[in-house]
């Protein structure tokens, strides 16, 4: 398990928790190494400016990333006739305290706010309800931010309207939506689809100290909203009523074993289910089985990167064959994903 020192008293308890836990949800060696290092950058670095540090290792990823397998859909902007992210975007290279950001070399920041400013173009196309007017990236965490469109934008914000749209396709927006991803990161998706559905509900599952980074950010982002904080509790009745009543809600992997039959509307898992063991993997679809009665949204490296699982490939989750498969694609803006929309009932 975790190596590193813990200073915090909320992380500390979510970790001698999932100590003793079953071993079905024992993070596979993979993410006990990645737990081991973002620990010790919340030592080092703080809360504060996660989304600089270990947001990195979430889904906002640097230069080289980016360049590596999210070039096609740019290609394509480029293609179209669109020259406004090379000559009217802008990073933002100081934080909020006012001191000077020096983090990315000069072609790096210039490579770097070209590719999300084509990235807000394209989700725009796409942007029927507007989001990306209506919902900014919130300043908490120091984020790496563009100024384009008289707009100061995200890489992060501009992927999670992608993915809403991506999950919602044959979904009534209209409906009371308890909706629950597993593998979170900070929280990005969650707070778009909160902001976008305010009768929605978002149930985080999560191994810390990605739980409670989350769970930090979203109570300071959404402060009035009534929220199911983390804790031990040894079966439903404990927390029904508080946990049915809050709007955000934060779980422990095991913790959703306790949880009724059909509790969601939608699952979802981005970018997690592939760095975990295939028992792991096999689990987690049983109770998105169990738990989902509308839909499951999966987005995950077409192969594996990691050993832990063999590295599995697109074709071989264990999906349900009763599971009706709404599409299966690859993923336009990373192309070395594939997402895929099952409905479970």
């Amino acid at each position: 398990m975790n190596k590193a020192p813990i200073k915090n008293k909320e992380l500390s308890r979510m970790m001698d928790t999932l100590n003793s836990a079953p071993k079905i949800c024992v993070p596979s060696d993979f993410w006990q190494m990645l737990n081991t290092v973002h620990i010790n950058k919340l030592n080092v670095d703080g809360f504060d400016s996660f989304k600089r540090s270990i947001n990195k290792a979430y889904f906002n990823w640097e230069i080289s990333g980016i360049f590596l397998h999210q070039l096609q859909f740019l290609f394509s902007e480029i293609y179209r006739g669109n020259i406004w992210p090379m000559v009217k975007s802008k990073f933002i290279d100081k934080n909020f305290s006012g001191k000077v950001f020096v983090k990315f070399e000069f072609l790096s920041r210039l490579a770097y706010k070209v590719y999300v400013a084509y990235l807000y173009d394209y989700v725009s196309r796409i942007d029927r309800l507007g989001l990306l007017k209506k919902i900014s990236e919130p300043l908490l965490g120091e984020p790496f931010l563009v100024k384009y469109r008289n707009r100061l934008i995200s890489q992060d914000l501009c992927n999670s309207v992608h993915e809403f749209y991506s999950i919602t396709k044959e979904i009534n927006l209209d409906k009371k939506l308890e909706i629950a991803e597993i593998g979170a990161g900070y929280g990005r998706l969650a707070y778009v689809f909160l902001k976008a559905l305010p009768k929605a509900s978002y149930c985080i599952i999560d191994i810390p100290p990605a739980l409670y980074i989350s769970q930090e950010y979203l109570r300071k982002i959404f402060p009035k909203e009534k929220i199911f904080l983390f804790r031990p509790f040894k079966n439903f009745k404990e927390i029904e009523q508080e946990f049915r009543n809050a709007r955000i809600k934060f779980l422990l992997p095991h913790q959703i074993e306790y949880l009724p039959k059909n509790y969601f509307d939608i699952m979802i898992n981005i970018s997690s289910l592939h760095e975990m063991r295939r028992d792991q993997i096999n689990n987690y679809i049983k109770q998105e089985d169990r738990l989902t009665q509308g839909f499951v949204y999966l987005k995950q490296w077409k192969k594996a990167r990691v050993k832990d699982n063999n590295f599995i490939r697109e074709d071989e989750y264990p999906i349900p064959l009763k599971w009706k498969k709404i599409f299966h694609r690859m993923h336009p803006i990373q192309n070395l994903f594939f997402e895929t929309l099952y409905r479970t009932r």
